[in-house]
């Protein structure tokens, strides 16, 4: 069963609340709950913030759980790349500004969603 969808982002924020502003702005797109799991300071871009966040997706079949995700990443960004599946009815997809994404709350800068049955 498909339990979670694992997000991680990096966004342009000052601090932990203002990441936790993005994170609820995140949240309020989504058609489910989400949640912030870690945040840190990116060690590569210091302006940024790394945020591992987590959404509940209980899908049964990986088609369902695909389709499940996708719609809610659209609600987010447009376009994703998506990754090949993986040999664990896994997948993944990216987001980001430097390749053309368009995010639909300020801040966010890159995104990744995955996802496994595991």
């Amino acid at each position: 069963m498909f339990e979670t969808i694992q997000w991680r982002c990096y966004a342009r924020v000052k601090d932990r609340r203002a990441a936790e502003r993005v994170v609820g702005r995140l949240a309020a797109r989504l058609d489910r709950p989400l949640r912030l799991d870690t945040y840190e300071r990116y060690w590569k871009y210091p302006e940024l913030a790394e945020l591992r966040l987590v959404s509940p997706l209980e899908s049964v079949s990986p088609d369902a759980a695909l389709l499940a995700v996708l719609q809610s990443a659209w609600r987010i960004a447009t376009p994703w790349a998506l990754g090949a599946p993986g040999s664990d009815d896994e997948f993944d997809g990216i987001a980001a500004v430097n390749t053309g994404s368009r995010f639909t709350v300020p801040g966010v800068e890159w995104m990744e969603f995955h996802v496994t049955d595991r």
